[in-house]
């Protein structure tokens, strides 16, 4: 699934950010994600909370959007991009 998840993230640069984990080198956030298969891809977008003192200002905030695990093709990944970051209609996967 690397070279959907490459073109995926190419053709959306500027709109979402895409990341990866290696799971075997950080296994503490992959156990923090809840990360049992691989791969997964988790939609996670900004959480800003109103009442936020200088030290939570500084500390990064997400909310789950989206948990897929398995492999998906680029279209199915852009999609669900659009659908959990841009109001987009839910995708039905295949």
């Amino acid at each position: 699934m690397a070279p959907e998840f490459e073109a995926a993230a190419q053709e959306l640069e500027g709109k979402v950010r895409f990341v990866k984990l290696d799971t075997d080198k950080d296994e503490q956030m992959a156990a923090r994600l809840n990360i049992m298969g691989l791969p997964t891809l988790l939609f996670l977008d900004q959480f800003e909370p109103e009442d936020e003192g200088p030290e939570e200002a500084q500390a990064a905030k997400a909310v789950l959007k989206g948990r897929i695990e398995g492999a998906l093709r680029k279209q199915n990944i852009m999609d669900l991009c659009e659908h959990y970051f841009f109001d987009g209609p839910e995708p039905q996967l295949m």
